[in-house]
């Protein structure tokens, strides 16, 4: 089962991906790699994913994520 996307996952995330050489913010070789991780580990989509990767719409991304895991439980509780 996929963890859900949090802030402290993101951030580590945009932080490797800032560690990489430098190759603009396309979407291959580590960084791609690392965008992969990123989707299987949270079940995220690939937009997601490499706007996370890239520094965008972070928090967006973790309150939708938030909301939905939310839902989950209550769905659960029912």
């Amino acid at each position: 089962m996929a963890e859900v996307l949090t802030k402290e996952i993101a951030k580590e995330y945009l932080s490797r991906a800032r560690s990489l050489p430098t190759k603009g913010l396309q979407d291959i070789g580590e960084r791609r790699e690392l965008r992969i991780e990123l989707q299987k580990r949270c079940g995220i989509t690939e937009l997601m994913a490499v706007n996370i990767v890239n520094g965008f719409h972070i928090l967006d991304y973790v309150a939708i994520e938030q909301r939905k895991a939310k839902e989950q439980e209550q769905e659960k509780e029912v």
